[in-house]
């Protein structure tokens, strides 16, 4: 019953406030009669207009009255003294509580990554990287399924991949229509696969050299899948 919810959470909210239901009646601007009918479960469908009153008087959300506040004891008690706090106190409050998150997402951020090789090509990428002139360094990833990386050093595979772009990959065969990195021999490509038929299509993602066409998977190796781009 509306009525008995209300009359439990304002007796809560009056005994957390300190207040009497003389104190109640004129913060609220409601009849003490009124108050009194509402706190000895009297009234069993309070008005919304009522209970608005209430609401606007103690801090709390018609929905907290109700019961069906979804903040637990210690949320609660923040709410209520933010509510409370002048413009100065809730600055402040609101500063210290964004720091504390940026601190705590940080380090959640800091524990998921991991160090993985990235490739730095040297020359003209367009016809595929040249593997052996590739320099590796490491670089930090939270990308969780990533093992490899290729930095874009030129904007030839332009505008899917640009310059300075990172591509991280993961280590499987990629689906069909999924752009991924393969070995074939002394170079790597980075081609959209494409199934067809009973042939294989790696396309280029430029039009400065041709579509390497597959009649099996096994005639190239893959390096992966391109997962995600780290834009400069």
């Amino acid at each position: 019953m509306p009525g008995k919810v209300l009359s439990d959470r304002l007796k809560d909210v009056m005994n957390q406030l300190g207040w009497t239901k003389e104190k109640l009646a004129e913060e609220s601007g409601l009849p003490l009669e009124t108050i009194r009918n509402i706190y000895y479960g009297k009234t069993a469908d309070p008005k919304i207009s009522t209970v608005m009153a209430i609401a606007d008087a103690t801090g709390h959300s018609i929905n907290c009255l109700m019961g069906k506040c979804p903040h637990s004891v210690e949320e609660k008690t923040i709410l209520r003294n933010y509510r409370v706090c002048g413009r100065h106190g809730k600055s402040l409050i609101e500063l210290v509580a964004k720091y504390e998150a940026g601190a705590v997402m940080a380090e959640r951020e800091a524990m998921d990554r991991h160090m993985i090789p990235c490739l730095l090509p040297h020359g003209d990428i367009h016809k595929g990287i040249v593997y052996d002139t590739c320099e590796t360094i490491e670089m930090e990833t939270s990308y969780a399924d990533a093992y490899i990386a290729i930095q874009m050093t030129s904007n030839a595979l332009a505008p899917k991949f640009c310059k300075d772009d990172i591509i991280l990959i993961e280590n499987r065969f990629p689906n069909n229509g999924e752009c991924g990195a393969f070995f074939r021999g002394d170079r790597v490509y980075i081609r959209k696969f494409i199934e067809e038929g009973k042939n294989y299509r790696l396309k280029c993602l430029h039009n400065m050299d041709g579509d390497i066409i597959l009649q099996r998977m096994d005639e190239v190796q893959y390096i992966g899948t391109c997962c995600s781009v780290v834009r400069a």
